[in-house]
């Protein structure tokens, strides 16, 4: 070779370098929120009001913000605007930007649906192969109620996927097996809670949002050879994870509890942002910037077969636990120093005499929880407690272990309760006593074309397990087979 070039040839590879060094620089400082960035999305609700596009509405606590619904119902119950057929699985939708989002299972496969939320006409569908085989009789479909954050929407499967699509298509931008990725055993009944989108702050920057979820690792291998032996599994270092909501990458792990069924919620002590999350031992208070573990507290039955499934309820710094299957609930007091007991219900409680919740979450208002407490459908009561003793003011019975959402009217502010048996209640949210509105059994109306002459069917089939939710006005409500809409403003 010419020596004479080699002097061009650094300068060339020299330039080169440089500006490739520019451009790592420039890719290092761009904004987490530029990854990924998706087209803005067009909200297509004709109707104003909050979407509910989280597990426990906007709020995390269960209470919609809607102050008009109509009361008391009409004879059959709200009016239905439409309703659809689902398949396998117990999870209730998202509803967001005029968008209802639907996971289920058909087949051999997860689906997982988008349409829209006052009309229910089909806006995209997608899926993908089903592997979940329940180890106790219960269907294969999702358990975990997929999450709507802005333009992505989250699924996490009864297998462990953990997957992000874009909400105006479908189309998956990442997902994580976190199955093999962290080694899970197998949980009971699956992987069944929801997905939780905190945003970090860090000075006055924002970083991009982080998706906090139970996953529950452990060591390779560590599976017993009764698969049901939970209590022999050792975890590692990944009960609760957090990913980049627009990469997927792992943000952090913590904790070597395995997972349960308790969907983690973000509250505010004292100024800070912690994650809350109740895992199979012990309930955790987590630093969502690095994952580091401030606070925890083990609340459960020592029964192998016990699980924790209600989240969390945070009313200033206290939080209340509640699990059903041997101590019931406590009350904590959340402190710099670490946590104090308040009050706890008495050993053996029953269900009449405390908030015993199985799976559906307690809500508060103004000093008092209202809930399902009980283990059975035969035990369950709906009660109504005083959040500072613990004492229950009423209960009554006949509707299973029911779940409820707190929405508001004219008269005041009242409880949907939505029993397992398909009984849909309307409740004064009230200490006095039990004071039931209306209820009702909603009826499809329309002809049957095969037989056109035969009586209605009902729409809402037991088992009705999926908590209510409300937006913009609409009660959406999952029973067997099918997701029925209702309109709760009365109409002019």
């Amino acid at each position: 070779m010419d020596p004479s070039v080699w002097p061009m040839r650094l300068l060339t590879a020299t330039l080169f370098l440089g500006v490739w060094a520019l451009s790592l620089a420039g890719n290092a400082a761009e904004p987490d929120s530029k990854k990924n960035q998706l087209p803005p999305i067009e909200d297509l609700w004709s109707q104003a009001g909050e979407d509910w596009g989280q597990f426990l509405g906007p709020t995390g606590n269960g209470k919609s913000s809607l102050a008009t619904m109509a009361v008391p119902w009409p004879a059959g119950g709200p009016k239905v605007l439409w309703h659809c057929d689902v398949g396998q699985g117990y999870c209730a939708p998202a509803v967001a930007s005029g968008r209802a989002v639907l996971f289920d299972r058909i087949g051999a496969a997860m689906r997982l649906r988008c349409v829209h939320a006052q009309t229910g006409q089909l806006l995209w569908e997608t899926s993908y192969p089903a592997t979940y085989k329940d180890s106790f009789g219960y269907d294969g479909g999702p358990r975990a109620s997929p999450v709507i954050a802005g333009d992505r929407v989250l699924t996490y499967g009864p297998e462990g996927r953990l997957e992000c699509r874009s909400l105006a298509n479908g189309a998956s931008l990442w997902h994580v097996e976190t199955s093999t990725t962290y080694s899970v055993v197998k949980n009971f009944f699956g992987v069944g809670a929801a997905p939780l989108v905190v945003e970090v702050n860090d000075g006055e920057k924002t970083r991009d949002r982080l998706v906090v979820v139970q996953v529950g690792g452990s060591r390779p291998g560590s599976a017993p050879a009764a698969p049901e032996r939970l209590d022999l599994v050792k975890g590692l270092d990944s009960g609760l994870v957090a990913f980049d909501l627009a990469t997927g990458q792992e943000r952090w792990r913590a904790s070597s509890q395995l997972a349960s069924y308790s969907s983690p919620i973000v509250a505010q002590f004292d100024g800070n942002t912690r994650v809350l999350a109740w895992l199979r031992d012990k309930f955790l208070v987590v630093d969502p910037s690095n994952g580091a573990v401030t606070h925890d507290f083990r609340w459960r039955a020592d029964e192998l077969f016990s699980a924790i499934a209600a989240s969390p309820v945070v009313v200033g710094n206290h939080v209340l636990l509640s699990e059903t299957y041997g101590p019931g609930s406590v009350l904590l007091d959340i402190k710099a120093s670490g946590l104090e007991i308040l009050r706890k219900d008495g050993d053996n409680s029953r269900p009449k005499l405390a908030l015993k919740a199985h799976w559906a979450t307690p809500v508060f208002h103004d000093g008092y929880l209202y809930g399902s407490s009980g283990r059975n459908a035969g035990d369950a009561q709906l009660v109504c407690v005083d959040w500072k003793t613990g004492g229950v003011l009423w209960s009554e019975g006949g509707l299973g272990r029911s779940s409820v959402v707190l929405v508001g009217s004219a008269q005041g502010p009242h409880l949907i309760v939505l029993g397992e048996f398909g009984d849909l209640v309307l409740v004064e949210a009230s200490p006095q006593k039990m004071r039931e509105v209306s209820r009702a059994r909603p009826l499809d109306l329309g002809a049957d074309p095969v037989q056109p002459a035969a009586p209605p069917k009902e729409l809402l089939v037991p088992p009705c397990w999926a908590a209510p939710i409300v937006a913009h006005g609409y009660l959406y409500v999952r029973g067997e087979g099918r997701l029925v809409c209702f309109n709760l403003i009365a109409e002019e």
